[in-house]
């Protein structure tokens, strides 16, 4: 019998708007940053550990993991940049992915409207109606494997 894995996926926290040329380089604000903070704090009360954390290449993703993980009680987890999660990114294609990972705590750290879409997809029942990925919101699944409404929904944690 395989043992369960825990996934978390986080939303980046609020970025600038729109304006740039380049959606990619889009930056964190202030209260992004704060959100971002709160939600590690919260996070830490959970008392749940990392093993891995995935994030987008995206600078608010990548601000996003500094100011998280800086937030943390732990400083052993590895960080590895990802190009499967950005906005665009193809839910199926990650569970897929993420099955390969030997890590059994994972984090990710991404963007709308990928974030809602692979929660939605693995979870085995409907999510909850106030269910809601906004700006570093945090939600959390357990499974034994990654796969379509193969997942239990844990919680989140929502600023």
């Amino acid at each position: 019998m395989s043992s369960k894995k825990q996934l978390y996926v986080l939303r980046h926290g609020n970025a600038f708007a729109h304006g740039y040329e380049r959606d990619d380089l889009r930056e964190l604000t202030p209260e992004g940053i704060e959100e971002v903070k709160q939600t590690a704090r919260a996070f830490n009360e959970q008392g749940e550990r990392l093993d891995a954390v995935f994030v987008s290449p995206y600078v608010r993703a990548q601000q996003t993991a500094k100011y998280f993980l800086a937030e943390l009680d732990q400083t052993d987890v590895e960080v590895q940049s990802c190009p499967l999660i950005t906005p665009s990114g193809k839910e199926l294609d990650v569970a897929l992915w993420l099955n390969d990972q030997k890590a059994k705590s994972i984090l990710l750290i991404t963007h709308q409207p990928f974030a809602h879409q692979l929660v939605e997809l693995l979870s085995d029942e409907p999510l909850p109606a106030s269910f809601a990925m906004t700006t570093a919101a945090l939600a959390a699944l357990e499974g034994e494997l990654f796969a379509t409404a193969c997942c239990q929904y844990r919680w989140l944690i929502a600023q």
